[in-house]
């Protein structure tokens, strides 16, 4: 086979499996596409550059052509359009994801997905805020992950993975407008200035200057019949919900416009160590907020949104060890402007403002020991929030919780050890937990407090590979997340005009909410035909919820008050997870000895239960399915590549029903959500070697749907992306 046959055998390979990725981001040479074909690399699992097939968790690979040619303005829109995630979006940049049955999230320090970049706290709780400029690929673990990431990576995480550049500087820009009058514009660009100092650079702008419509022509909707939600009473029949009544409206207040940018800079102190320092911003300005859309626009808000981000890692290669530091500071911030008082337009007002900041320190070294490896490290987080309200232009009132942080000093090990057809992947983390309520102003009657929890979270997978291309994978581990740290550490009572007090005390014995998970997978990888599948079966079982209970007392005080109530927090709750998860994808250019490329891919994730148990104030148990997850995740489509000119990708994602409580009715019935299939449509054509152009349409059919009922997605988006590189 010559050099050219041989390339495009690893690139369209490549292709089949997901995506190639080497080493430190440099390219993958012609001469090593057996061992790279079957082992892309990756590094969320274990914190260093691992073989993929070598780990026991289940990883999705999103790659930069992945980004290229998927219609996605943030984080949120590429994971949902390739992962087979759960999601929950608003049309004003908040948004979150939920991994394997664990219910989305967007705000707050206590999530059950975690969010990383390049491998460090984002620090972002909203995903939204994560644009895609600069990004090298995104890895997607599934399944637990506290034995070396500590809180919140229950249901699993992603980790976002940057540009690092080498070689003789170069890069890349674009700009690109659509629909309602939406325009783009970037830039990449990084490589070495001398032979020791490298370094990259992104900048990014978004303006969408025109609100955006609903879906109307609804072409899948239609043929499948999915016209109605359902409200399901307890005491009336079921009623249905006509979901068509929006169909091609415009959506007010959805305008906005954002920026973002990160500088890293690289230096070869010697032959043994280098410094990276990378910093990243987010701005957003006036960002305008529709509200639920039955309010019409009474609800309507606008927001300022920021993030930013500095970390400084030194990192060294000393014979079989290479050891590191990561020092980094993080920070998102909110400010929200009410329009509208009781239905009635008023002089913009600042109402609320929030802040949560992160600051770290991660020290590791990985040990390679012949075919085995151990990774050994310390981390230490300090993640804060704050929060302010405000009543008028002049009047500030008491925030909805106090100040508080939520500390952690935690050892971790891992190892990786190889046995020829058997690999284990046994690892521990022992983390000490610090729950901080701090003094808040406004808030005279909640007190100070701390008290420190450990957790302990031990995991262990095994890869067995019996024959060539089939591998066996089977992985269990502990996870947790922590609570908020007033219901650790809080003291508060509500004292009315006649004496009576509520109490509400923190109960320092409660547990961290934990999981137990365990998977079992086979995977099928034949990249030199085309062909890889997997499936993997997944279990999970929750403990240690966090509920709040009141009692009524009476309690007389010698001032002459009167406790009328005591509430505190207890671990009650739990909830059981179980799925299906399966991949599937083939290249038919196969058939034609790699002419051509024309790959058919598969991402789902099934799930047969997601029950969770709920306790009520009054200590009352109910149990019901987990909201906001879907019975069913679909993502696929077809990939065509002439290997000279062109590119098409034709893609979709299938969400089935959903739950949720519909607040807009005074009842708060339980709702199904109907399920929706949404079609996107790439073209890329290279016009020369430096210049192209790429056609996107996101929502091909027009479909009007959501991923949160009451906040409507765009329809049809057409835009036009001119792409040259220098």
């Amino acid at each position: 086979m010559n050099p050219l046959h041989k390339t495009l055998r690893l690139s369209l390979s490549c292709l089949a499996y997901a995506s190639c990725f080497s080493v430190a981001g440099q390219n993958t040479p012609a001469d090593s596409a057996d061992a790279n074909l079957l082992n892309p690399i990756v590094v969320t699992a274990t914190r260093f550059d691992t073989q993929k097939e070598r780990i026991a968790q289940k990883i999705n690979l999103i790659s930069s052509e992945d980004i290229r040619l998927t219609p996605a303005q943030d984080l949120t829109d590429m994971v949902r359009k390739s992962a087979a995630v759960d999601v929950i979006q608003y049309p004003n940049l908040s948004s979150g994801i939920g991994i394997r049955g664990f219910r989305p999230q967007f705000s707050g320090l206590n999530q059950r997905t975690l969010l990383l970049i390049d491998g460090r706290a984002a620090g972002a709780t909203n995903l939204s805020q994560i644009n895609l400029n600069g990004v090298e690929r995104i890895e997607v673990l599934k399944g637990p992950a506290s034995s070396l990431y500590g809180s919140q990576a229950m249901g699993g995480v992603i980790n976002v993975i940057t540009r690092r550049s080498k070689g003789p500087a170069s890069g890349n820009g674009f700009v690109e407008y659509g629909s309602f009058k939406t325009i783009q514009a970037g830039v990449n660009t990084g490589g070495n200035l001398t032979q020791k100092l490298d370094y990259d650079l992104s900048f990014a702008y978004l303006e969408r200057s025109k609100d955006y419509k609903m879906g109307s022509n609804n072409w899948l909707r239609n043929a499948w019949g999915y016209h109605s939600a359902q409200k399901n009473y307890t005491d009336r029949p079921i009623e249905t919900v006509d979901e068509t009544i929006n169909d091609g409206a415009k959506r007010p207040y959805t305008q906005l416009h954002y920026y973002s940018g990160a500088l890293r800079l690289g230096y070869q102190l010697n032959q043994y160590f280098r410094l990276d320092v990378r910093g990243e911003t987010f701005q957003a300005k006036d960002v305008e907020s529709p509200g639920e859309i039955s309010s019409g626009s009474s609800e309507a808000s606008t927001k300022d949104m920021g993030r930013s981000a500095l970390d400084i890692a030194l990192t060294g290669r000393i014979g079989s060890h290479s050891p590191s530091v990561k020092v980094f500071g993080a920070g998102e911030n909110t400010t929200n402007y009410t329009l509208h008082v009781s239905g009635k337009p008023v002089v913009p007002f600042r109402s609320a403002a929030g802040k949560n900041e992160w600051r770290g320190v991660q020290v590791k070294d990985f040990w390679k020991l012949g075919q085995h490896a151990l990774i050994m490290g310390y981390d230490y987080l300090n993640a804060s929030t704050k929060s302010r309200r405000w009543t008028n232009d002049t009047t500030e009132r008491a925030p909805t919780q106090p100040e508080y942080a939520i500390i952690s000093s935690a050892f971790f090990a891992q190892a990786l050890l190889n046995f020829g057809k058997i690999t284990l992947q046994p690892g521990v983390r022992y983390d000490n937990i610090t729950f901080d309520v701090r003094e808040t102003a406004l808030l005279p009657t909640y007190k100070a407090g701390k008290e420190k929890t450990p957790f302990t979270s031990p995991s262990l997978g095994i890869t067995y590979n019996p024959v060539k291309f089939l591998f066996v994978k089977a992985n269990i581990g502990r996870a947790f997340v922590t609570t908020d740290a007033y219901s650790v550490a809080g003291y508060n009572e509500i004292r009315d005009a006649k004496g009576r007090i509520a109490v509400t005390a923190g109960n320092p014995d409660l547990k961290n909410e934990s999981s137990v998970s365990w998977d079992l997978g086979l995977h099928l990888n034949k990249p030199k035909s085309g062909f890889f599948a997997s499936v993997t079966y997944f279990s999970t079982q929750v403990e240690n919820r966090i509920a709040k209970i009141i009692r009524t007392v009476n309690e007389p005080l010698a001032s002459g008050d009167l406790i009328v109530s005591r509430a505190t927090f207890t671990n009650a709750a739990d909830a059981s997870i179980n799925g299906l998860e399966s991949e599937i994808s083939y290249d038919f250019g196969t058939l034609s000895d790699h002419r051509y490329s024309l790959r058919a891919f598969w991402n789902g994730t099934s799930l047969l239960t997601a029950k969770e148990l709920i306790i009520g104030s009054d200590a009352s148990e109910t149990t019901r399915g987990i909201q906001n997850v879907a019975r069913n995740t679909f993502n696929y489509g077809l990939e065509y590549d002439n290997l000279k000119w062109l590119r098409l990708r034709l893609s979709g994602r299938t969400v089935g029903m959903r739950t949720d409580i519909d607040y807009t009715d005074p009842v708060n019935p339980e709702i199904e959500y109907p399920n929706y299939m949404v079609i996107d449509f790439a073209a890329a054509f290279k016009i020369t070697e430096n210049h192209s152009l790429t056609l996107k349409v996101a929502n091909v059919t027009d479909e009007n749907y959501y991923e949160k009922r009451g906040y409507n997605l765009p329809g049809r988006a057409i835009s036009c992306r001119y792409a040259f590189s220098f």
